[in-house]
């Protein structure tokens, strides 16, 4: 039956076509398109043909792919190819990240305790139900001798990004580039507070300093700036800009 997913669903499997593994273009975008069918039971999930393109903190674009009444979704391999992140191990980290969230839920379910199943732990990360199989240099070599590694690919949440990123070839580089945008958030809301909490070393050692000065530093830039340099991607060298 075609519904409003199938597009997307067979687009999506046609851009994987030479990973598809154990079940063809037919099967595989009927599973796409069940997995997209029962998120919607849940919440109204559209597909947005002409998404817009967001940018991943100056390390790539990938645009939005679906959206509900309040957020917006990424397709994963969108967003690995342009960090140049490798599918499986962007599934890889989708997978654990869902796995937390369903700890989450059931955690929530029972401290509701109506008896129901909830889902809103669970709407970040959409599993496309895809069965997809990768080179990868890494793994152990199969009976074959093929290095390879299970995948799939996955809707993912707008607000899960920096999570994301965080997570990615482009981790350290982002977190330099944040670290002066944290500074001035945490500064706006906990403020001279800050300045009463000591900071000390790995080992427990007072350091002298505080978590105003040592730990959210602005590095003598303003909030605009460091936006900026939070959204600048790679740098070559240690600049502001």
């Amino acid at each position: 039956m075609i519904t409003i997913h199938t597009p997307f669903a067979e687009k999506v499997v046609a851009k994987h076509d030479a990973l598809l593994l154990d079940y063809g273009p037919e099967e595989q975008t009927a599973r796409a398109v069940a997995a997209l069918e029962r998120i919607s039971a849940v919440k109204p999930l559209a597909p947005l043909p002409a998404g817009t393109v967001i940018d991943l903190a100056g390390f790539g674009e990938a645009p939005v792919v679906y959206v509900t009444e309040d957020e917006e979704y990424l397709l994963l391999s969108d967003i690995a190819e342009a960090l140049g992140w490798p599918l499986h191990k962007a599934d890889a980290w989708a997978r654990l990240q869902h796995g937390y969230a369903v700890r989450d839920q059931r955690d929530h379910d029972e401290e509701r305790g109506d008896g129901r199943l909830g889902w809103e732990c669970l709407l970040d990360y959409i599993d496309l139900r895809l069965d997809l199989i990768e080179d990868d240099p890494e793994a152990k070599p199969d009976a074959g001798g093929r290095r390879w590694s299970h995948s799939g690919d996955w809707l993912i949440s707008r607000d899960r990004l920096p999570a994301l990123i965080m997570s990615s070839p482009w981790s350290k580089e982002f977190m330099d580039n944040s670290l002066p945008a944290f500074g001035h958030a945490m500064r706006k809301v906990w403020g001279d507070k800050l300045k009463d909490i000591p900071t000390v070393t790995v080992d427990g050692t007072p350091t002298g300093g505080n978590a105003y000065d040592d730990m959210f530093r602005t590095d003598g830039m303003t909030e605009e700036e460091a936006l900026r340099r939070a959204r600048r991607g790679p740098a070559l060298d240690g600049g502001t800009a």
